[in-house]
């Protein structure tokens, strides 16, 4: 008795599989391509922070204290 509606609920999850469909196509397509933007964002930035620090190591690294700035 308790084996038919365990088989019930196997269908049911089973059916629920159906096919897969591309983000592209659905309801969340904005949402994923406002996330993906934003994402591209995101490392360009992270690209320029690292090339500053860079830049900024490298200035720190290649200057010596008797260095005297121009126009002083």
């Amino acid at each position: 008795m308790r084996m038919i509606p365990m088989l019930f609920l196997l269908a049911v999850t089973l059916s629920a599989c159906g096919e897969k469909k591309d983000v592209k196509d659905t309801v969340f397509a904005p949402a994923v391509q406002s996330k993906d933007k934003a994402r591209a964002v995101e490392d360009k930035l992270k690209e320029g922070a690292e090339k500053n620090r860079e830049a900024l190591n490298k200035s720190e690294q290649g200057g010596s204290s008797d260095q005297r700035i121009e126009g002083y």
